[in-house]
């Protein structure tokens, strides 16, 4: 039943390396990775809402695939995105043998279980040395590979985290890098690695402690490096002596045990990073971490107060500073009804002007937990939790890239197309726009409903995985694959068919400003804040009959 849509599947691959679509830089995602150690039950975990505007958010299953001596890869760019202006830039000798894994607007997860993410970063331009730095990192940048490419190449031919840094650091090295810098945690389920590349051939990755959990929101994180430890660091051959050719650092200001390759290639200090940064270290460790909202040297791991599940890192993904100061659904700003969402704003009187940004957003294009067990066969190892749109108002179901096919839902529709209930894309994004109706009571009733079925789903996706792992040992890896696809399958499916349901019992109570047809008023402080009063006549005379 799944093999034709596999082979299907291996077709509009090829098409889209012949064709290329048009696609832009998601300059707005947020990334955790998490420790095998950090956790409850010992998978290391990777976490990116990707959150561009222009995101293709169509997700595809990319088949392995076996390739004769001498084949070529090419590197085409903008192979993730939409019809337009793609371009085969290069091509790399192909290896004999390409893994399974997943690809949508960043590929994320092969069959090894090797899960990776990505937040892009860059330089704030505060002065002549940031100036330089941009100039020359950034603007002057010549090469072939961007995040879209490195990961898809990566993911085809690594089998371990320590592989795949390998593999990506001496992709950049012999094919340059062009686009904007990047930020990628990654994990096979044994080691968490994050690697940054800074523009040009440069490039630095360290490996997360693995009781820690690290963080990164739009700016390059890799700091405080001891580049002698070659087990935790890697980095590429002239990482020092570009900096200090160029004039990013002062030969005299060189401390190999204590190297910054952020702060030397992309310093950045900006609120609308930071201060995400801020919030998941006092998520993680509200006891323990005591930084406050406005510093930016923070660690880039700590550990966390107790050990972690999906359950947490997916309720961090879906915040909006709640309980604190910047709480984005208080104040007039969010409405009479809570509604932390804020839309893209400017100000001609103040030009500096900007909303908190918090780690959810309405522009979410998906949220992607990796939960991966490196005690498992490779196979299973890895489940990827996804959903699609803002997280606090959406899903996340588990999904396996050794399935042997993926539901519809997911390759039907997306934000450049018309609203088609068929889209797992559309659906979601339904539902969360109708949550804008009344957020907080709209918000209240689709935690009830997502909850009703992920708590229970948390300790079944693991039993299942367990239960494909044994079938795996005892000789009966065909048996595994169906038992995984049919388990994921099903559980797609009646999630869409669920958030249907939602989406129209959440739009038939809140339409019109009702809730159940009955009237609404609106909260008394709201009133006072908008000058609800009195209607007024500018005579005082009543009017001639």
């Amino acid at each position: 039943m799944y093999r034709g849509k596999f082979r299907a599947l291996k077709v509009f691959f090829s098409a889209l390396l012949l064709l290329g679509l048009l696609s832009g830089a998601a300059f707005a995602c947020t990334v955790i990775a998490a420790g095998k150690n950090a956790t409850v039950d010992g998978s290391a975990m990777i976490t990116h809402n990707d959150d561009s505007r222009t995101a293709n958010s169509r997700l595809f299953i990319i088949p392995e695939a076996d390739w004769p001596e001498g084949s070529m890869r090419p590197l085409v760019k903008d192979a993730h995105g939409y019809e337009g202006d793609a371009q085969q830039l290069d091509e790399i000798p192909q290896v004999p043998h390409t893994y399974r894994y997943f690809f949508s607007r960043y590929s994320f997860m092969n069959e090894k279980g090797v899960a990776i993410a990505e937040a892009t970063n860059g330089v704030q331009v505060t002065d002549a040395r940031s100036e330089k730095i941009q100039q020359i990192m950034e603007k002057d940048a010549a090469g072939s590979l961007d995040a879209w490419l490195i990961q898809d190449v990566m993911l085809e031919r690594a089998a371990s985290a320590r592989e795949a840094v390998k593999i990506m650091g001496d992709l950049v090295e012999k094919y340059g890098w062009y686009d904007a810098g990047e930020t990628m945690p990654l994990t096979d389920g044994n080691e968490t690695w994050v690697i940054e590349f800074y523009g040009n051939k440069i490039w630095a990755a360290w490996r997360v402690p693995d009781d820690e959990v690290f963080v990164a929101a739009n700016r390059a994180r890799l700091r405080h490096l001891d580049l002698t430890d070659k087990e935790n660091v890697m980095h590429c051959p002239d990482l020092v002596d570009f900096a200090v050719k160029n004039g990013f650092i002062e030969a005299k200001d060189v401390n190999e045990k204590d190297f910054s390759p952020a702060d030397v290639y992309s310093p950045s200090t900006e609120l609308y990073s930071t201060r995400r940064e801020w919030r998941v270290l006092s998520l993680l460790a509200p006891e323990s971490f005591k930084m406050g909202p406005d510093e930016y040297d923070y660690p880039m791991s700590i550990k966390p107060d107790r050990k972690l599940t999906v359950q947490d890192l997916f309720t961090i993904k879906g915040d909006w500073y709640a309980g604190t100061s910047f709480d984005l659904s208080q104040g007039i700003q969010a409405g009479p009804w809570g509604n932390p969402i804020r839309f893209a704003n400017s100000s001609k009187e103040n030009p500096e002007a900007s909303w908190e940004r918090s780690i959810n957003m309405m522009r979410t294009c998906y949220v992607h937990i990796a939960q991966v067990r490196g005690d498992l066969p490779e196979e299973v190892r890895g489940i990827s939790w996804y959903g699609y749109g803002a997280p606090d108002t959406t899903y996340i179901t588990p999904l396996w890239p050794i399935m042997r096919a993926l539901p519809p839902l997911y390759s039907i529709g997306d934000r450049f197309h018309p609203y088609d209930p068929k889209s797992g894309w559309w659906t979601c994004t339904r539902v969360q726009e109708i949550a804008g109706l009344r957020y907080q009571d709209a918000r209240e009733e689709i935690h009830k409903a997502r909850d009703a079925k992920l708590k229970p789903l948390y300790l079944q996706a693991p039993l299942i995985q367990n239960a494909a792992a044994q079938l795996i040992k005892d000789g009966k890896r065909d048996d595994a694959i169906d038992l995984i696809t049919d388990f994921a399958y099903s559980h797609a499916t009646d999630w869409h068919d669920r958030w249907q349901s939602l989406g129209d019992r959440l739009l038939s109570k809140y339409a019109l400003g009702y809730t159940d047809v009955k009237a609404t008023p609106y909260p008394e402080w709201w009133n006072k804040t908008v000058g609800f009063d009195t209607l007024r006549r500018s005579s005082k005379e009543a009017p001639k009959k």
